[in-house]
């Protein structure tokens, strides 16, 4: 069985544009030398697969320092923020999880 992948890295200057532009969106905070950084990564490239129609990027927390620390004010990685489709932050989770938890995440804050 060929290995998950993960979602690309995006630069969060590239993808803060898109937060409130009608749909809601993920951001997904990591390092690339995390393990439950990546393992949350390759579970929302499946949510992806699934709905295409979902805003949901990598971001490298450790190389936008400013942005995970000065803006978002995180302590730890990974972290995932979840915007409604008007860009307000809806719900915030630290650490990673199942896929099992994640739809019931999506559920709860209106994804799906």
């Amino acid at each position: 069985m060929p290995d998950k992948k993960a979602l690309p890295v995006m630069k969060y200057a590239d993808v803060k544009e898109n937060i409130g532009n009608g749909k809601p969106t993920i951001l997904a905070f990591g390092m690339a030398h995390c393990y439950s950084c990546l393992a949350m990564s390759k579970v929302f490239a499946e949510v992806l697969d699934i709905h295409p129609e979902f805003q949901i990027y990598s971001i490298d927390g450790q190389k936008e320092r400013l942005v995970s620390r000065d803006i978002y004010k995180f302590k730890e990685m990974p972290t995932q923020i979840f915007f409604n489709a008007k860009g307000e932050e809806i719900f915030r989770h630290t650490g990673a999880y199942k896929k099992a938890v994640l739809k019931i995440i999506l559920k709860k804050y209106g994804f799906v």
